[in-house]
Formats: structure tokens, sequence, C-alpha cells
């Protein structure tokens, strides 16, 4: 697990400018295509300041609170405002 302070994402718009995607066609809801994804890859933790709801499949190794969970079929995860999440370095994505 990196130790690395964890990055604070403040609006859905600072997270498509840290994941590299165009602005969000509205500032309070957005939904994205994981492929889409060219942000930067030397983040392994984040907090963010909304909430999110993420559906992926086939994703990595995640550290959810003090709890490492393998995702390796899928999940659907409700994220908080304030609540870290972290991924476990050098794992990979399957596609």
């Amino acid at each position: 697990m990196s130790s690395s302070k964890p990055v604070r994402i403040k609006s859905i718009t600072e997270g498509h400018r840290l994941s590299g995607l165009p602005k969000p066609h509205h500032p309070l809801i957005s939904i994205v295509d994981c492929a889409d994804l060219k942000g930067n890859s030397s983040v392994t933790a984040a907090v963010f300041d909304f909430y999110m709801i993420s559906l992926k499949r086939g994703c990595d190794k995640l550290i959810y609170g003090q709890q490492r969970y393998d995702f390796d079929e899928g999940v659907m995860a409700f994220i908080a405002p304030g609540q870290i999440l972290r991924g476990e370095e050098g794992a990979h994505h399957r596609t």
C-alpha cells in the first residue's frame, strides 16, 4: 500500500481535468467511460469532495477503508465525500 498523501479532488470538473478528459457537460453530474481516462498514472489514492458511483468490470485491486478487495469480476462502488480510495501499486487494468 502506498504511503503517499491522497490527492483531493474538489469537483467533477477537477476530476475530469486530472483524468485527461474534456470539461463535463454539467458541473454536478458526469458519466465517464474508464477507457477514456488519460490522467496522471502516478496518483494511487484520491479523496473526493462529492459523491461518486462507479460501475467497472475487470478492474484493479482496490483498498477501501482498511480492507483490500479483489474486484477481478467487477464492482459497483458508492463513494461518499471525504472517503479515500486507493488503487494497489503495480496493479493493471483488464479490458
